[in-house]
């Protein structure tokens, strides 16, 4: 996931120069708003004694959430095509960044149980595989570029990101363990789409 966030900073920067990336940062907190605005679904799902019916709860609330924030962080810090991409690329660097933090954590030998369980879900050992993992970084800084791209060109685009979003995160709760490879390509496809909607919203895309 290193490799991609190195990458895109790199494709960000030589085109767009480094005057907006300050509007990473505003990427980076509005993630962390929408994750502390994740901690009420997270507890009651918890709750529930069908813990796939927990996860599915999940995944859905908190594609609607990070959209909602995504909007309001527009809204009040974000205007023009390269900020939007600056602030994009903020908020993918700060799910990529937790999302490897966790698994370290997570994935330490001898494996946990409920670690070992949670590996099995998302795909079993490819789920840890430094490839598997760009594929998925690439996937998630697509789908936030694009998102946000289409969030500052309109607000009204909040409705297609968030139903994107929502598509995505149950596609992987509840088939990614029994068919990885076809809920990786739907997840690919959908957040190639908004990227390309993203640049077409902009007149950037050639």
């Amino acid at each position: 996931m290193s490799v991609v966030l190195v990458l895109l900073a790199i494709a960000l920067a030589v085109p767009l120069g480094l005057t907006e990336s300050g509007a990473a940062v505003l990427g980076v907190l509005g993630w962390l708003v929408a994750l502390a605005a994740r901690v009420p679904t997270i507890a009651s799902a918890g709750r529930l004694r069908d813990p796939q019916r927990g996860r599915t709860i999940l995944a859905a609330s908190s594609g609607v959430t990070d959209e909602l924030v995504r909007l309001g962080l527009v809204l009040i810090g974000v205007s023009g095509f390269a900020p939007a991409l600056w602030a994009g690329f903020g908020w993918a660097l700060a799910e990529l960044v937790f999302t490897g933090a966790t698994r370290l954590a997570q994935f330490r030998w001898p494996m946990k149980r409920d670690a070992a369980e949670l590996l099995r879900s998302q795909g079993g050992v490819a789920s840890t595989h430094p490839a598997h993992s760009g594929v998925r970084g690439t996937t998630a800084a697509a789908l936030h570029l694009g998102a946000t791209l289409l969030v500052a060109a309109g607000p009204w685009w909040v409705l297609a990101t968030a139903v994107a979003h929502v598509a995505v995160n149950l596609s992987f709760v509840r088939w990614a363990r029994h068919r990885l490879a076809l809920v990786e390509l739907f997840g690919a496809a959908v957040s190639v789409v908004l990227l390309l909607g993203g640049l077409i919203v902009f007149d950037r895309l050639f």
